[in-house]
């Protein structure tokens, strides 16, 4: 068994799902991620509304049809899974209104450096919702993440994400 798979018996195409293993690159959010995944998961959404530019092209491509499948890195090689999200719409923002944002401001507390090292003059704002696509799953499903593992946004349809456990108990409560 194996993301798509799972993908597939929900009725979703593959081809329109993005992988997303996070994993914050400032290493007080980094510690976390988990726990606003299961505590704060209006933060954590706020956390991956934004996205490098690279992904932010293909997410926009699949804004009003496509989901994220969202992961936290796990161990080496693994994530766990966070939940699928649909690409709803997108908005730009500028330097400003994206730290007028109050849970920018509160993620920022909390070690994230926004926009820091960016050359653009906005970042695109993605409206990420929440499906029940195997919910019960949050914290406990972890999947075989490929190599590379610096990769750390996929294709969900070019990629094999084996399904290598779910556990009893989630991963993101203390």
């Amino acid at each position: 068994m194996n993301l798509n798979d799972l993908l597939r018996r929900e009725g979703i195409n593959p081809e329109q799902v993005l992988a997303l293993r996070h994993r914050a690159q400032e290493s007080q959010l980094n510690k976390v991620l988990p726990w606003l995944a299961g505590d704060r998961p209006d933060l954590f959404n706020m956390y991956q509304q934004y996205q490098r530019e690279r992904l932010e092209q293909a997410m926009l491509r699949m804004t009003g049809k496509g989901h994220i499948a969202s992961f936290i890195g796990h161990d080496a090689g693994k994530a766990v899974f966070v939940g699928l999200y649909s690409i709803r719409a997108s908005k730009p923002l500028t330097y400003d209104e994206y730290w007028a944002i109050p849970a920018n401001r509160e993620l920022k507390a909390l070690g994230m450096m926004g926009f820091t090292g960016e050359t653009r003059s906005s970042r695109e704002l993605f409206d990420l919702v929440l499906t029940d696509f195997y919910s019960g799953w949050a914290g406990k499903m972890i999947v075989k993440w490929p190599p590379p593992e610096r990769a750390w946004w996929r294709r969900a349809d070019r990629n094999e994400m084996p399904v290598i456990a779910v556990l009893e108990e989630s991963q993101f409560h203390g």
